[in-house]
């Protein structure tokens, strides 16, 4: 897994520890799910200085 893909799963599982829904699986339509969605739709290329993560390169 590489570290844009280990950012994205810890922002993913912080936001979702927001709604009571999310937190325990359920379907459902809320502001949390939608921000949680757009968050792991990012796609890029990782930024890397001196092997720390600096950001993402937009294609």
């Amino acid at each position: 897994m590489s570290e844009l893909e280990k950012t994205k799963n810890t922002i993913i599982q912080n936001i979702q520890r927001l709604c009571a829904h999310c937190v325990n699986g359920q379907k459902h339509d809320c502001p949390i799910q939608k921000i949680s969605d757009q968050v792991s739709s990012i796609r890029g290329i990782p930024l890397i200085v001196n092997d720390e993560f600096r950001g993402i390169i937009f294609r």
